[in-house]
């Protein structure tokens, strides 16, 4: 009995691989179609609720998707305050173009635009999982991976007298037992260690037969969603980062580097 019980953890973790596996070539294959060529221009629909909170009238916006992590994002905060931030490999321009200003920076992590973000850091940040496919959908599933403040987990690997090699950031893949998970566990939660996160899930649904991204939507801990709705994907036009138009010639420029 013992051993049939180890071969099927054995193969549900195997199994459990490949479905993650999975998960991964298709975000891959559906991150590298928007931003192969000259890249591709999304028009999305942004909805947020909470429990005390829900917008009436959705955010429209452009998402443009290029190469080098260069990215174009115009949305409508109301109906007559429009905002655009291009990325174009070097520096942020935040442009406000109802106070005719133009705002620069350094580009840093939490500037990522929410989809972008999204595709770039979930192998680091999230496991993922197919929950559902057939013909026309597939939906992924995306939950945060647990991480910790590197030196009190440290300090309690050092207390618990736990293999110096579970040590992060390099840490080795040794099991232990049942019993010292828990006192770490204890230990983390005791002393702060524990990094927390945000995000509860995430959810893209994509058309399976085009591999096309249709939908994303996120749930945090404090039970707000946030819904993004793809309305179509056209070609990108790379014209869109120039920050030289004309249309900005008399802007004011304000340097925040």
């Amino acid at each position: 009995m013992k051993k049939l019980i180890i071969l099927i953890c054995f193969i549900t973790n195997i199994l459990n691989g490949q479905n993650s596996n999975e998960a991964e070539k298709i975000m891959n294959s559906v991150y590298d179609k928007l931003i192969q060529g000259d890249g591709s221009l999304i028009y999305f629909e942004y909805l947020f609720e909470n429990e005390s909170h829900k917008m009436e009238n959705p955010i429209y916006g452009k998402l443009g998707l290029f190469t080098e992590n260069r990215f174009y994002l115009e949305f409508n905060q109301s109906s007559n305050n429009e905002v655009i931030q291009i990325y174009d490999g070097e520096s942020l321009f935040t442009i406000l173009l109802e106070e005719q200003e133009i705002q620069i920076d350094e580009m840093e992590d939490t500037d990522e635009v929410f989809i972008k973000n999204i595709f770039k850091n979930y192998k680091t940040d999230f496991k993922t999982k197919i929950k559902y496919k057939n013909n026309n959908q597939t939906i992924i599933e995306l939950t945060p991976i647990q991480k910790y403040n590197d030196n009190i987990y440290n300090q309690c690997i050092e207390e618990l007298k736990l293999p110096e090699c579970l040590k992060l950031p390099n840490q080795c893949r040794i099991g232990i037992r049942d019993t010292s998970k828990k006192e770490l566990e204890m230990c983390l939660s005791q002393k702060g260690g524990y990094i927390e996160n945000n995000i509860l899930k995430i959810e893209l649904i994509i058309n399976s037969s085009q591999n096309k991204l249709e939908a994303i939507t996120q749930l945090n801990r404090y039970n707000g969603k946030t819904s993004i709705q793809v309305k179509d994907i056209k070609p990108g036009d790379s014209q869109l980062l120039d920050i030289k138009k004309p249309i900005y010639k008399n802007f004011e420029i304000i340097d925040l580097r």
